[in-house]
């Protein structure tokens, strides 16, 4: 199943997604509070590392489409060009959009035998073009192939109308880079925000807290300074900072998706780098 076809499913996987994680945070919380089974980080932690795990999945077939969505949206302006060169020729637009289909696009090399195969088959070119926008899910090949079905029902120099629509994409496609690139510092942003307090939560524990808690067992001045250290162990310091680096692992993930893609959905990829920094800071370099 390619990524399209995963992409159409998308709401049944998020809805099994969310069904697993439910019965896994439960089964998690009984076996530790009913039956004492011990996990490898305190029930929290596990809990919110078994929900990001089942979450990972349909945020990677998002992430893997918004990929194969971006090729296609680079593919276009070429794929405009090599039309218009094909009606300039004297071919006729449908004529010149199967022609096209020879031509190496990327993905969007497959979409167009596609169509070539479904106007082979007598399936009206209005139709086809219909079926190839809703298949694509893009805003600009929405609005590419919607102005292609109009130069056709119009009629007329054909040829003009697609050199105007290959400028006006060539221009959207500039923009859209223009937008991401300038939205990319807030994703990088949210990723040295998380590892800074990563780097200060882990000197403050093989340092401070180490030193100090080492300082009461053989100084009763400090103990008497730090009173409300008493009692309390490293361990148990490094499991705080250890949840508090988690939530903001993944607050930050989902900030890093809207600010940086305009989507939450798109913030799950980000959650998953982090909260596995997280874990393999704290596990490679806390005490």
């Amino acid at each position: 199943m390619g990524v399209l076809e995963l992409h159409e499913r998308r709401r049944a996987l998020y809805l099994w997604a969310t069904a697993g994680a439910a019965a896994a945070l439960t089964a998690l919380a009984a076996l530790n509070l009913v039956f004492g089974a011990p996990l490898p980080f305190p029930l929290p932690s596990t809990m919110l590392l078994a929900g990001v795990g089942f979450m990972a999945v349909p945020g990677g077939v998002d992430w893997a489409f918004e990929r194969w969505r971006g090729k296609i949206d680079d593919a276009l302006p070429t794929f405009l060009s090599d039309v218009t060169s094909n009606a300039k020729s004297g071919f006729s637009l449908t004529r010149a959009l199967e022609m096209a289909a020879d031509n190496d696009y990327g993905p969007l090399t497959k979409e167009l035998v596609r169509m070539r195969t479904q106007l082979s088959w007598g399936v009206p070119f209005d139709d086809v073009v219909r079926m190839e926008m809703r298949r694509l899910d893009s805003r600009m090949a929405k609005r590419t192939f919607g102005i292609i079905l109009e130069a056709d029902r119009s009629g007329g120099k054909v040829e003009e109308m697609l050199e105007a629509i290959q400028r006006h994409t060539m221009e959207l496609h500039q923009i859209g880079k223009e937008v991401r690139n300038s939205l990319r510092p807030f994703t990088l942003t949210t990723y040295i925000a998380v590892f800074i307090f990563l780097g200060i939560a882990i000197v403050m524990i093989d340092t401070f807290f180490a030193g100090l808690i080492s300082t009461q067992s053989s100084a009763a001045g400090a103990a008497v300074a730090f009173e409300g250290l008493q009692g309390v162990s490293l361990s148990s310091i490094k499991s705080a900072f250890f949840q508090i680096a988690l939530v903001e692992a993944v607050v930050g993930g989902l900030g890093a998706g809207k600010l940086g893609e305009a989507s939450f959905a798109a913030g799950i990829k980000h959650i998953v780098i982090l909260v596995t920094a997280t874990v393999l800071a704290f596990q490679l370099f806390a005490r």
